[in-house]
């Protein structure tokens, strides 16, 4: 900010999904935050993998596409726009994992597989965190909403660190099989324009 002006570079500006569903929160997150939802460009990384150890959750995550267990995953991240939304992809190491992203209201919605999950976004100490408010079961053109207690639960967050950097921490757990997967590592977003 300079002289009670805000600028705004292109690189955070091309990304206005995430600032459509925070509005002026947007810029209270770190900088390095917001860069990486910026559309078009690939981000690098390195992610530990873990899977839950029950048998069924072992069988769940290789039937939902789920990234494989890793110690230390390379990943890479890319977001492109798609109709009034976004497409995620990531790969861990050879393996893609995409989702799609687009908003009701004022909710990030998700959806990987035959699940949507919505989200309110937060803003807490200029990190991003998703806290999930509801799900549906997608079959075909059928979406029925589940009660949390029986859904997927998702915990997720993004925390910079500096300026080029952004640590990445998911957690997904399910109704009596407990942990399905959990993710963290890091991302490289690039340094300011």
């Amino acid at each position: 900010m300079s002289g009670g002006v805000r600028f705004r570079d292109p690189i955070e500006m091309n990304s206005e999904l995430y600032p459509r569903v925070l509005g002026e929160s947007w810029w209270t997150l770190a900088e390095s935050v917001r860069r990486a939802h910026a559309i078009g460009r690939d981000r690098r990384g390195c992610f530990r993998v873990s899977h839950g150890t029950s048998w069924l959750a072992r069988r769940l995550v290789r039937w939902s596409g789920l990234p494989r267990a890793a110690g230390a995953a390379k990943v890479r991240l890319r977001i492109d726009s798609e109709g009034s939304g976004q497409r995620w992809e990531r790969h861990f190491d050879d393996q893609l994992f995409t989702t799609k992203q687009w908003t009701e209201g004022s909710r990030l919605v998700e959806r990987f597989g035959v699940w949507e999950l919505r989200f309110d976004l937060r803003v807490e100490d200029e990190a991003l965190r998703y806290v999930q408010r509801a799900a549906r079961l997608c079959l075909g053109t059928l979406r029925l909403r589940v009660p949390l207690a029986w859904a997927p639960w998702v915990s997720a967050k993004e925390t910079g660190d500096g300026p080029e950097r952004v640590l990445v921490t998911v957690t997904v757990t399910l109704p009596v099989v407990g942990s399905l997967i959990a993710y963290d590592g890091y991302l490289d977003v690039g340094g300011p324009a």
